[in-house]
């Protein structure tokens, strides 16, 4: 009988307590998985938590700039030329636009109905289009970015606040705004929507108004939309300087207005107007400086070119002009500073002056309309605004003499006005290969030279101040220095000044005709038409006039310098005794009003 086997006899029996190699392998890895995790986790929990607590809250924060409070210009009164005001910029958060597109459409819905004419200006979209525009527009991933509006005043921000839109954020700012932006523009200058100075005074002392930006931290939630501020960590921000110029506004709307207003009387094509005071302690102060045409900052905007803004600059100190017959004053003076002449010295006129023995032209000068004048004094010389008189003085001073004078003057320099842009006057010397001996006697009546609206008054002012060339400022104080001239450095001397000072009255007060007269008041000046010189040619246009008048009142003890000048004027002849001259009478009694500057009549003292 065969035996048959018996399967269960071959299974293994189980004892409690043992295992397979296996199952002890299986056993050990999970024990070492859940070690290591416990590791990591205590690593994780103690000993980085720090470390990645930071990281997670840095994940969360954005860092956000707080702009500097920019300082306050104002005029010599303190009434403000420019100041900033609190404003706030609208951002859409793209973010949560786009989490929630039926917020997102209510939030649309709100801004066109309480912001839709800014919005439709602003972005140039009608605003029947409007609010699919701004569904579409918060769905860009780059709008988050850029303002969808700049600011925006008190009011606005109040509006939205109450509105508690979804999915917008405002971020406050600084907008500068300007009291009178017309009068100023050029002076002042301008900063944009951005915080950036683009010319003027905003632009040369911006360091000093513009202060230092602070920073702090705003919080974000899992969308990355902005929850709130963190005031406690950052820096604050340093609130710019303020600054305080010589400018009255008063007088500054009074030049301005009554320059435009001769421009289009005389169909000028532009004109620059400056008074300086002349009284004690505020020597060189400019009290008004205005050149049309001029940029409104309401004209700021991207059609401009660069020639529109080129043709608006400030051109009392940035463009240079031949001046004409205001410079024979200085040729006069410095003959009687060299004790070459005197007011009685007599010139016989001819109608021309010969510069070589064929007195061809361009070796020749003749006066006005070829006028023949005979005997005259130096006295008549200025009274009659003579060129060969004029030309005849400089004559007799040696170049060397003459042309040390004119450095004296500051021909050949800029004025020191305290703000950037002046530029540098003109005038050919022997150092030159185009000098001649006409160059001097042309230089003596005022071609050939070429000075700012500002240096030509400035040099007739040393006639004013004892023979001292002050130097003018627009900001702060004088620079006073030691010795006898505390305001500038001296040309002539004080016997000369007074001598002059006593001519350029005569020149006005002698003639009852002069338009540049005031009732009741002296005045002192001269004026000056000349013939402009065309760069594009290189020739002199006589058909286009540049006509100025500087003058000072009173003609003695003078409260204020003042200049007027028209760039080629259509009307009268473009003379600027029928032009400048009654548009500086029409603003010097304005500001005699202004000032109260008591009459000469009652004291006594006009005429003498």
């Amino acid at each position: 009988m065969i035996k048959k086997n018996n399967p269960s006899q071959n299974i293994p029996t189980y004892r409690a307590g043992t295992g397979s190699w296996r199952h002890i392998f299986l056993a050990t890895l999970v024990i070492a998985g859940i070690g290591m995790i416990l590791v990591r986790l205590y690593e994780l929990q103690i000993e980085q938590h720090g470390v990645l607590s930071a990281n997670a809250k840095s994940a969360q924060l954005d860092l956000i700039d707080i702009p500097a409070q920019r300082g306050i210009i104002t005029d010599v009164n303190g009434l403000p030329l420019a100041l900033s005001v609190e404003s706030w910029d609208l951002y859409l958060d793209n973010i949560h636009w786009i989490a929630d597109p039926n917020q997102a459409e209510h939030t649309a819905n709100e801004l066109v109905k309480y912001l839709g004419d800014t919005l439709s200006v602003t972005h140039d979209i009608p605003k029947d289009q409007l609010l699919s525009w701004l569904i579409h527009l918060g769905e860009d991933s780059d709008v988050s970015g850029t303002p969808l509006l700049r600011n925006l005043d008190l009011g606005q921000r109040g509006l939205l606040q109450g509105l508690s839109l979804y999915g917008v954020q405002l971020q406050p700012r600084s907008k500068r705004i300007y009291p009178d932006e017309t009068a100023t523009s050029q002076l002042i200058g301008y900063v944009n929507s951005y915080g950036e100075p683009l010319w003027g005074i905003e632009k040369d002392y911006d360091s000093f108004l513009s202060g230092t930006p602070g920073w702090t931290l705003s919080e974000q939630d899992a969308l990355g939309g902005t929850l709130g501020y963190t005031p406690t960590i950052g820096e604050k921000a340093i609130p710019g300087n303020n600054l305080k110029l010589t400018l009255d506004s008063e007088i500054q709307q009074i030049a301005s207005s009554k320059l435009i207003d001769g421009i289009k009387t005389y169909r000028a094509d532009a004109g620059d107007v400056i008074v300086v005071d002349l009284t004690d302690g505020n020597i060189g102060a400019i009290r008004a400086m205005y050149s049309y045409p001029s940029l409104t900052y309401r004209e700021l905007n991207s059609e401009l070119t660069m020639g529109d803004i080129a043709n608006s600059v400030n051109s009392a100190v940035a463009k240079t002009y031949e001046p004409g017959s205001v410079f024979k004053p200085l040729s006069v003076a410095i003959g009687i500073d060299l004790g070459l002449i005197t007011e009685e010295t007599v010139y016989k006129d001819t109608g021309i002056l010969c510069f070589a023995s064929d007195c061809v032209d361009g070796a020749k000068i003749s006066n006005w309309e070829q006028r023949v004048y005979g005997e005259v004094t130096v006295t008549e010389i200025l009274n009659h605004s003579i060129n060969t008189g004029a030309a005849w003085i400089g004559g007799l001073v040696e170049p060397s003499d003459f042309y040390s004078y004119m450095d004296l003057f500051n021909i050949g320099h800029t004025s020191g006005l305290d703000i950037r842009g002046e530029v540098t006057s003109d005038l050919v010397s022997p150092d030159d290969p185009n000098w001649t001996d006409i160059s001097k006697g042309t230089q003596a009546y005022g071609h050939g030279v070429r000075v700012t609206p500002l240096q030509a008054l400035m040099t007739l002012t040393a006639f004013y101040t004892e023979g001292c060339l002050a130097t003018p400022y627009l900001i702060g104080g004088p620079e006073l220095t030691e010795g006898d001239c505390a305001h500038g450095h001296r040309v002539v001397s004080t016997e000369t000044a007074n001598t002059m000072m006593r001519l350029l009255e005569t020149v006005v007060e002698s003639n009852e005709w002069h338009a540049a007269r005031i009732p009741g008041h002296s005045v002192g000046g001269k004026t000056g038409t000349a013939i402009r010189f065309d760069p594009v040619t290189n020739k002199y246009n006589e058909n286009q006039m540049d006509a100025t008048f500087i003058g000072f009142v009173p003609a003695r003890e003078p409260s204020f310098g003042l200049l007027v000048r028209l760039s080629n004027p259509r009307e009268n002849d473009s003379l600027a005794g029928l032009t400048a001259a009654p548009i500086f009478s029409e603003i010097a009694g304005e500001i005699i009003s202004y000032r109260e500057i008591p009459s000469e009549v009652s004291k006594g003292t006009i005429g003498r």
